[in-house]
């Protein structure tokens, strides 16, 4: 313990901290990120990603950041859903202030048109940007998914979904928050309900303005009712898929896929990168065996170069523990016939 990061005074209670003066907690930290980092991405750890939807516009996608190999891409058929709204008119039920609300049918993604909402910039946070008539008992439904755009990029729960048991979404028996979107850029979105047992006589569906961004342009599209692991997820062959590593995309051909994959979600099975551990709540992705034994290993090589008595037996133990940080990280490889992305 060093002495001079002690209080003057030291209290009934006061808590410290002791380690070896070669193994400084910061060392260790640094030991235990350079063992995530060393990770080879065939031992990477898994990855489950529905962030993606097809849809008849588009047949080409983007693959998200944190992904290093793909092994298969599934699509999501003969799930349980309920239509909530198309979008295929211009919402009617009701408007905020300054807001315009238009049947847009050239920019959509399913169906006829989606429903644009022009706000001039006088729009009130927290205020109803537009609501829609509706009749829906959701209470056996667990989540709402639909398609929504922004002239603005939005950060998480700057707009909100409503479903309401009241006229022009007055009350809020569902305020589901939209995660972040980037402008220009349509985002389906997919949110858990809070309240399904609640939600048996929905009468309007709207959207809540809750900051004032000043004047923007919103779309939405195809919004529905799903239930979670009621459906079937179908494998597409490779031979439907074309990949473009340079620019971390991938195309589908429709007429090859299985029926139904013109509209559907997207599951991508594969490998991600490792989350380096930088906080207390940062969530470990990577086998902990690899990780202790990893950086145990470095830590001992490094106190191998400091006494000339001790470093044969640092290096070692250092090579056992190397040998355990193997054996761990062979458990978890990514399997054959993986798809590697380039960076």
């Amino acid at each position: 313990m060093r002495g001079d990061v002690l209080a003057a005074t030291v209290a009934d209670g006061d808590t410290y901290e002791l380690w070896h003066r070669d193994l400084d907690p910061r060392r260790v930290h640094r030991a235990i990120n350079r063992a995530v980092r060393a990770i080879p991405r065939k031992g990477s750890p898994p990855l489950r990603d529905i962030s993606l939807h097809t849809s008849s516009a588009i047949n080409n996608f983007s693959i998200p950041t944190s992904v290093v190999g793909i092994s298969k891409i599934q699509v999501r058929l003969n799930q349980t859903e309920k239509v909530i709204e198309n979008c295929n008119g211009a919402w009617s039920e009701s408007s905020g202030t300054g807001v315009t609300v238009s049947a847009e049918t050239e920019d959509r993604r399913e169906g006829s048109a989606s429903n644009k909402f022009v706000i001039a910039g006088s729009g009130t946070a927290g205020d109803i940007i537009a609501s829609q008539k509706v009749s829906l008992d959701l209470s056996k439904f667990t989540h709402v998914e639909f398609w929504f755009k922004s002239t603005v990029t939005l950060t998480s729960g700057q707009v909100k979904l409503v479903l309401s048991t009241t006229a022009n979404a007055a009350t809020e028996t569902e305020l589901l928050s939209l995660p972040a979107i980037t402008a220009g850029t349509w985002t389906y979105v997919r949110l858990a309900l809070a309240n399904p047992l609640s939600d048996s006589a929905i009468i309007s569906v709207g959207f809540e303005y809750d900051v004032d961004i000043g004047a923007v342009t919103y779309q939405a599209d195809a919004i529905r009712g799903t239930v979670a692991n009621s459906e079937d997820w179908v494998t597409i062959h490779r031979n439907a898929i074309k990949w473009d590593k340079d620019n971390r995309s991938f195309s589908i051909t429709y007429a090859d896929a299985p029926a139904g994959s013109s509209y559907a979600l997207i599951k991508l099975a594969g490998v991600k990168k490792p989350t380096e551990l930088d906080a207390d709540a940062t969530s470990c992705d990577v086998e902990p065996e690899y990780i202790i034994n990893k950086a145990t290993a470095m830590l001992l090589r490094s106190r191998g170069d400091r006494r000339d008595g001790n470093r044969d037996a640092a290096y070692l133990e250092a090579d056992q523990y190397e040998a355990l940080a193997l054996g761990a990280l062979t458990s978890q490889q990514a399997p054959s016939g993986t798809v590697w992305i380039d960076d």
